[in-house]
């Protein structure tokens, strides 16, 4: 590392005017009280109680945008935004706060039997379109389009081949299920 660039393992040297660091995922909520700060388990990796992945259950005015991983960021954080002002406006009766802990509950026993490593649990990928659904599904409003979906997967399979470039391509949506590129 230069003051103006990241030197490679190859020697290859890359200018940049800006250099951030991400480490990934590391919850922590040290701005939060003790009385309500959600408990974060395996290494920072798990925030404990959220129903949904997303409303604190022994608190459920209090909701966690854009926990799930390996995701499509921002149509999820669109879902779960709907969903929560859904909670607010009263579309939708939440659980009680022991059902939406038993909920929690079973839904870490089910990841684990599937064989998912503890610290993944909130680690989506191609259950999120699943998810996506859960969420309109129960606060009545439209689901995600299939077209995200195909969009989606077709820019990760471009990612994997081209991990510089893949973000500048563009795309044209032609219907509800079909796009094209440009």
């Amino acid at each position: 590392m230069t003051s103006d660039a990241a030197i490679l393992k190859n020697g290859e040297r890359l200018e940049a005017d800006t250099l951030i660091v991400c480490t990934g995922y590391h919850y922590a909520f040290p701005f939060l009280s003790d009385e309500c700060r959600p408990a974060v388990l395996h290494n920072g990796q798990v925030v404990d109680g959220l129903y949904l992945h997303l409303i604190h259950s022994a608190f459920p005015t209090m909701s966690f945008i854009g926990i799930p991983k390996r995701v499509c960021p921002f149509p999820l954080f669109d879902r779960q935004v709907r969903y929560v002002l859904a909670t607010v406006d009263g579309r939708v009766r939440l659980p009680t706060t022991d059902e939406m802990l038993d909920d929690v509950r079973k839904e870490m026993e089910a990841s684990a039997a599937a064989g998912k490593a503890p610290d993944d649990f909130h680690v989506f990928a191609s259950e999120q379109w699943t998810y996506n659904d859960l969420l309109a599904e129960r606060a009545a409003f439209e689901p995600l389009l299939p077209v995200v979906r195909s969009i989606y997967e077709f820019t990760g399979a471009k990612r994997a081949s081209n991990l510089v470039g893949y973000r500048s391509r563009a795309f044209k949506i032609i219907d509800d299920k079909t796009f094209i590129e440009l």
